[in-house]
């Protein structure tokens, strides 16, 4: 089945608080045109049990309802820090580092190794998800030396986002594969995280 010929779908990510039968009926009768599922997190057997009670309240409700499958791509996330949270302020000097070492307000180790070797001076770093801004001052061997541009709070594992920036990797995994041919088999039709799309059938 095609969804609709309209330009705006409505995307709702299908999680613990929304994937009972009965939430995913309201969520459809509300004008959900796309259920999403996060890849990140769960096994098969989880996701599968999902997309089955989608897919019966897709039938129930008569509507036509697409699901999409998250990939998400490789991780670059910050180490420990200790102790945590710290809060960082737009002028602090802020320095990222590939040695293995216990983070504080100054500085905290990355799990993208290669990052010291991809990066220059001007370029911008995005941490948690972007509310923290850095601007790379210089590289000094497995040290990337920063001005917080966006300062607030950062704790262990965050996220660390590399715009526009060439990593020298590819953005689908081996684990993607493994989960883009599960997603296929099950019957999703979009695809999150590698490419946008465009178009999403049932």
């Amino acid at each position: 089945m095609i969804l609709p010929n309209h330009k705006s779908k409505i995307v709702a990510t299908i999680g613990p608080a929304s994937n009972s039968p009965e939430m995913l009926e309201r969520l459809i009768r509300a004008g959900v045109n796309v259920a999403r599922l996060n890849f990140s997190h769960g096994s098969f057997d989880q996701h599968g049990e999902v997309i089955a009670r989608i897919r019966a309240a897709s039938k129930a409700t008569g509507q036509r309802i697409a699901i999409m499958a998250d990939l998400p791509g490789p991780k670059m996330r910050l180490g420990t820090i200790d102790p945590e949270p710290i809060h960082l302020e737009a002028g602090d000097k802020f320095t990222l580092t590939s040695d293995d070492i216990v983070g504080n307000a100054r500085r905290a180790s990355m799990s993208f190794k290669p990052l010291p070797r991809v990066v220059k001076a001007g370029d911008r770093l995005f941490l948690n998800d972007g509310l923290v801004q850095l601007l790379v001052d210089r590289v000094e061997g497995n040290e990337v030396h920063c001005t917080v541009a966006v300062g607030g709070e950062l704790r262990s594992r965050k996220g660390l986002n590399l715009p526009r920036i060439d990593l020298g990797i590819s953005a689908f995994t081996v684990v993607c594969g493994k989960r883009g041919r599960y997603s296929d088999g099950a019957g999703c039709r979009c695809r999150s995280g590698q490419k946008p799309f465009s178009h999403c059938e049932d």
